[in-house]
Parts: C-alpha cells; sequence; structure tokens
C-alpha cells in the first residue's frame, strides 16, 4: 500500500459521528504497523491535512481540507442555482428539502434546506444511505442507463424495509415507472413515519447526478400534498432548464 493509499485510508476513518480520533484507533481500524502510521500522519499534520490536539491527543481533518472544499464548492455553480431555487419550493410548500450526490451505492446528502413547517424532517450534510432506499436515490438510477445503475447498486442489495425494492428485477419495475413519470416517491422506508417525493437532475458543467427530495410526515401524506409537492419539483426543474438554456436536465 503507498503512502497516498494510507492518507486516503486515514482521511475515511473520520466522519461527522466521529470527528475526532486518536492515532492508536485509526492504527487499530487499518490494520497498518505503527511506524507507517506514525510517518504517515505526520506528513499529513504536517500538510493541515490533519489537525492534531496536543490536550486531547486527537486528530481531526485539517484546514487544508477546508481550503480544497471551498474551492470545490466555488466550481458548483450549477448547485448554487439549485439550492436558491429549492429555497422557494421550501417556503411555497412549507416541507424541507435535500440535494444528494451519489458515493458508490449510497447517496449523501450535501444540501439540507429547511421549511416552514414546524414539523421537520432532518437530516444533516454528509447523512448517506443506499440510493435504492428512497425517492431521490431511486430517480438519481432512474437517470442512469441500466446497465450503469445495476453496477452501481451490486446484488444481493443492502435490506432496509419491507416497502424496499429487494433486489434488481424489483428496483427495474420501481425505475421504469420514475421514467414514465418523471417523479420518484417513498414512504415509511427508511424512516417510518417520513415520506418524500424526488427528481434527479444532471449538472450540465460536470455532468454530476443531483438528487432533490421533498421530505414530510406520512401522516399528512395525500393526492393533493402528492401533486403539490410534485408540482413544486418539477418546476423547480424547468427553471433550472431556463437557467442554464438546456431543453432536458
Amino acid at each position: 500500500m503507498s503512502s497516498l493509499d494510507d492518507a486516503i485510508a486515514v482521511l475515511g476513518c473520520f466522519s461527522l459521528k466521529e470527528s475526532e480520533l486518536s492515532q492508536a484507533e485509526i492504527t487499530r481500524r487499518l490494520g497498518r504497523p505503527k511506524a507507517t502510521m506514525s510517518r504517515v500522519m505526520r506528513t499529513m499534520r504536517d500538510g493541515s491535512l490533519l489537525y492534531y490536539d496536543p490536550k486531547t491527543r486527537l486528530y481531526s481533518p485539517g484546514v487544508r481540507l477546508f481550503e480544497l472544499g471551498q474551492i470545490f464548492r466555488a466550481r458548483r455553480n450549477f448547485l448554487d442555482l439549485l439550492q436558491k431555487r429549492l429555497q422557494v419550493a421550501c417556503e411555497v410548500g412549507g416541507h424541507s428539502a435535500y440535494i444528494t450526490t451519489f458515493d458508490g451505492p449510497d447517496l449523501v446528502v450535501i444540501q439540507m434546506i429547511r421549511g416552514t413547517s414546524p414539523v421537520a424532517i432532518s437530516s444533516t450534510p454528509g447523512f448517506r444511505v443506499p440510493a435504492h432506499c428512497n425517492s431521490n436515490g431511486r430517480a438519481m438510477l432512474a437517470l442512469l442507463p441500466d446497465e450503469e445503475w445495476r453496477a452501481r447498486v451490486p446484488e444481493p442489495m443492502s435490506y432496509v424495509s419491507p416497502k424496499t425494492p429487494a433486489d434488481h428485477a424489483a428496483l427495474q419495475v420501481v425505475i421504469d415507472e420514475i421514467r414514465r413519470t418523471g417523479i420518484s416517491s417513498s414512504s415509511d422506508e427508511l424512516h417510518e413515519g417520513v415520506s418524500s417525493q424526488g427528481i434527479a437532475l444532471r449538472d450540465p458543467d460536470t455532468g454530476e447526478v443531483l438528487g432533490v427530495a421533498l421530505s414530510y410526515p406520512t401522516a399528512m401524506r395525500t393526492d393533493a400534498l402528492r401533486t403539490q409537492l410534485s408540482t413544486l419539483l418539477n418546476d423547480v426543474k424547468r427553471d433550472l432548464e431556463r437557467a442554464v438554456g438546456l431543453p432536458n436536465l
């Protein structure tokens, strides 16, 4: 394993739930020699990829990663447009919205826009789930060619709930319906009592597939609400198509 592989593995140990870790814990998780990890983590600390707190003796992601993240964020003009348009949709509909991206077979929340309703469904940026288990994830998969989504979500698929497609054949049926209607739905799958309507868009500059979902309590689920949220999502998509000058995202 190269030093670069070691550094990537070290960064992979951190998460929103575990933002600080000791060198001993990282070494244990990766199963690498102590001397190797000491050298790699010292180099990462010197390069500001890691921050070391001498009081707690814990490591956390360094400021250089934040700087690189800002560069990444500054280039995402389409995401800015999407976020602003979703803010309007959340104010009108009252429910929270999420923007997600792929990470292997999972989707990861990269933006949350809170609605005006006092009942809010909340998932923080960085939250990840299997892409086949909710509305925006399945909409994202539906935007891919069949061979591509099948490769991205290998069988056996992760079990989430009795309402979630259990294999490729079941997921294909759902994807075909999403492609036909342009809207994806989910109810009581990832979280009991939570429903959502979702769509997917492709960033015209990067080609990246982004998912969008409006979430709401299942107790409020009616045909009228589903129609309202579907209309809001389609309006978001249409407005973005006009803004970037493309006929079909």
